[in-house]
C-alpha cells in the first residue's frame, strides 16, 4: 500500500483482504461504504475507504460458497455491510463480530439477490422483486 493511488480501485486476492485493510486503518484510513454485485461464479466486493478527500477501494472477487473473513476486527461498524451481503447475496462471510445470523432481512425468498432467486422473481408476477410497486404503477 505504499505507492500513491487517487481515487482508485485495486483488485485484490482474499488473502490480503485483511492485511490490506489493517494497512489502511493503520494509516488513518475510514470506512466509507461496502459494495456488493453478484455474479453467476459468486460475488464481487468493494470495500471503499476515505482519506481526506481521497478515496480508494479494495476489490476482491468471492466465488459462491468460499469463505471471506470479515473485516469486523478491524472495523467494527462493517457488522452492518456484511451481514446485509451475507443476507442478501449469500456470500460466506466468517467470523463477523455482530453476527445477526442471518436475521437483518427476513425475506421469503432467502438470499434475494442472488443468481438463483433473480432468475425464480423474473419469471413470476414483476412486482414481486420490487414487493409489489409494478402492481402500484410503479410507485414506491
Amino acid at each position: 500500500m505504499t505507492e500513491q493511488h487517487n481515487g482508485s480501485i485495486i483488485p485484490i486476492e482474499i488473502g490480503a483482504l485483511l492485511p490490506e485493510t489493517d494497512a489502511l486503518r493503520s494509516a488513518g484510513w475510514r470506512l466509507v461504504q461496502v459494495l456488493c454485485v453478484g455474479s453467476a461464479d459468486g460475488a464481487e466486493l468493494s470495500y471503499s475507504f476515505g482519506l481526506d478527500l481521497e478515496m480508494r477501494s479494495l476489490r476482491v472477487t468471492v466465488p459462491a460458497e468460499t469463505p471471506l473473513p470479515s473485516v469486523t476486527a478491524i472495523y467494527p461498524g462493517a457488522f452492518l455491510y456484511e451481514n446485509e451481503i451475507r443476507d442478501l447475496f449469500g456470500v460466506r462471510i466468517e467470523r463477523i463480530a455482530g453476527d445477526w445470523e442471518g436475521k437483518v432481512y427476513d425475506v421469503a425468498m432467502g438470499k434475494l439477490f442472488s443468481k438463483v432467486s433473480i432468475k425464480a422473481i423474473s419469471s413470476e408476477d414483476p412486482g414481486a422483486a420490487t414487493g409489489g410497486a409494478a402492481s402500484m404503477g410503479g410507485a414506491l
